[in-house]
């Protein structure tokens, strides 16, 4: 009985984070390639659409984009 306890609590992980793992989500990732949480004007010059929403997007105006930022990008 455990074992099965434990086997469909790993399944609900799984499928927690494939849900979690939203469009936004990967393309934040795929640009952040220093991993530090924000996009620099570097990184986001891999991105077209991104780049072109840069100066919007960066709504402080550090010349970096955070994720928090990167959630009203609309591609």
């Amino acid at each position: 009985m455990k074992q099965l306890i434990a086997a469909f609590a790993l399944m609900f992980l799984a499928i927690s984070a494939t849900v979690l793992a939203s469009p936004t989500n990967i393309r934040f990732a795929h640009l952040d390639k220093d991993m530090d949480g924000q996009i620099s004007i570097v990184e986001a010059k891999e991105d077209k659409e991104v780049m072109r929403q840069f100066a919007d997007l960066d709504e402080d105006g550090d010349e970096k984009i955070s994720k928090k930022e990167f959630e009203s990008f609309k591609a």
